[in-house]
């Protein structure tokens, strides 16, 4: 019997250089490959290498557009379409064009769309402006009933059935295991000489929600302990501002431009103290789902979102003090003690095997 054709939409493609809807599509990409017949659709405008025409058993196909940005909306529209044509299944990560799906249904279209939302309520974040918040909104609100929601944080279920009314949803986290523990080298140590310290790790766009400023303004005020902060910093105008107000200035603390090298990635973080999270719109970020699979205990914002998916097997905060105070005075044992809770946790829920086989019954 031949295999279902499953379209992966939404985002740059693969093979995932950064952020998480990439990571996403890379591991079900792998996970997949076996139970469906699949097509990845790729931004060709992004800072990676074009590999090909197939990854991981997958179609790739690629368009001269980025998916982010005011690019995004006619780049997932046509993708969208294309893939209307030519696959049985529709998996659209964010609703940037999810309009599109209103229009086909109106002439007859059939087949199976899925949505995964991305962040909670994405309809009110301040990264964006009003007018995006609005579009945000309004995608979700005239696509209700014409497709299947996942989410992958069970706030999301109520936020979605309390602003529009949407019962159709399914949860789905991210996995997380692909993380390894990398023992630095000669080579790693010459290129990131804090390996051999004691420190603390975070990665995270630079938007605000993400609350870098609170990061940097905490270990501001801690010279003895050292922060490493990967983000995107030269994205923003958030992001700019903390890396010029900040660089250079605390020798505690190391802000890293992006790092797109997955085993120097993996060596930066498995090699810390702890991970800060720091996201406070991020249902299951697969940061936070890698970071607890490298057994590393977890510093997380103090938001509800956080709570659930960590199951309180973390340690918060919410104010620069909060943190300051968590990294101060928390014993290496105590990090020990919930590392191993966390870690339990990940083994559990947060790998690609368990989060493949719950695509799979949904798919069909």
């Amino acid at each position: 019997m031949a295999k279902k054709k499953l379209a992966l939409l939404g985002t740059n493609g693969i093979p995932a250089n950064y952020g998480g809807a990439e990571t996403l599509y890379e591991n079900l990409t792998r996970e997949l490959s076996d139970h469906y017949d699949i097509t990845v659709y790729c931004s060709n405008r992004q800072p990676k290498e074009k590999i090909g025409d197939t990854y991981l058993g997958a179609k790739l196909i690629y368009y001269p557009m980025s998916a982010n940005g005011w690019q995004a909306i006619p780049y997932d529209a046509i993708t969208i379409l294309h893939a209307a044509r030519h696959s049985d299944i529709l998996y659209i990560f964010g609703a940037t064009s999810i309009w599109v799906i209103s229009i086909l249904r109106f002439f007859g279209f059939k087949k199976k769309v899925y949505l995964n939302n991305g962040g909670l309520n994405e309809w009110e974040r301040e990264k964006d402006p009003p007018i995006i918040r609005r579009y945000s909104k309004w995608n979700r609100r005239v696509t209700k009933g014409k497709i299947e929601h996942i989410v992958d944080n069970e706030l999301y279920v109520k936020s979605l059935h309390d602003t529009f009314g949407i019962d159709n949803v399914t949860v789905i986290r991210y996995g997380g295991d692909q993380a390894e523990h990398v023992k630095p080298d000669e080579e790693l140590l010459k290129k990131y000489p804090f390996l051999n310290e004691e420190y603390y790790v975070a990665v995270a766009r630079a938007q605000i929600d993400n609350n870098l400023h609170i990061m940097l303004e905490a270990f501001a005020k801690m010279p003895d302990k050292k922060l490493v902060l990967v983000s995107n910093f030269k994205v923003s105008d958030y992001g700019q501002k903390l890396y010029e107000q900040y660089k250079d200035k605390y020798p505690n603390m190391v802000l890293i431009p992006g790092i797109y090298d997955r085993r120097e990635l993996n060596a930066v973080r498995s090699n810390a103290l702890a991970y800060i999270h720091s996201h406070s719109r991020c249902g299951t970020p697969p940061s936070l789902c890698e970071a607890m699979n490298h057994g590393l205990p977890i510093i997380s914002f103090n938001a509800e979102v956080n709570h659930e998916v960590t199951r309180e097997n973390a340690f918060f905060f919410t104010t620069p003090d909060d943190l300051m105070n968590v990294v101060e005075n928390t014993s290496k044992e105590d990090f020990s003690a919930m590392a191993e809770k966390s870690l339990a946790l990940a083994k559990s829920e947060l790998t690609w095997k368990h989060i493949a086989e719950q695509y799979i019954e949904l798919f069909g």
